[in-house]
């Protein structure tokens, strides 16, 4: 009742890290196919913005995403995400 394949285990370990790698690649691709389509349909859900505190340049009570650098107001991202979020599905992107 001994395991005589001393391979098995390395085996074992290499198909799970090449699954893990296959898996990552499939979302990653995912991710780039919503991103390209946000940029397309002019979407912003990236959610790291920075406000007048930080960049004391933007006007007052206006945000500007770090990524793809769109200034606007706290509404417009939080409303833009809202909406945003049902024009994607509409798209069948998500």
């Amino acid at each position: 009742m001994f395991d005589d394949d001393l391979g098995a285990e390395a085996e074992a370990i290499a198909t799970a890290r090449h699954d893990a790698d296959l898996e990552q690649a499939e979302l990653d691709a995912a991710g780039d196919a919503l991103y390209a389509a946000c940029d397309a349909m002019g979407i912003c859900l990236h959610g790291l913005v920075d406000d007048h505190r930080n960049r004391p340049e933007l006007a007052e009570g206006y945000q500007r995403c770090r990524f793809c650098k769109k200034a606007e107001s706290w509404q417009w991202f939080r409303d833009d995400r809202n909406a945003s979020y049902t024009r994607l599905e509409e798209a069948g992107v998500l």
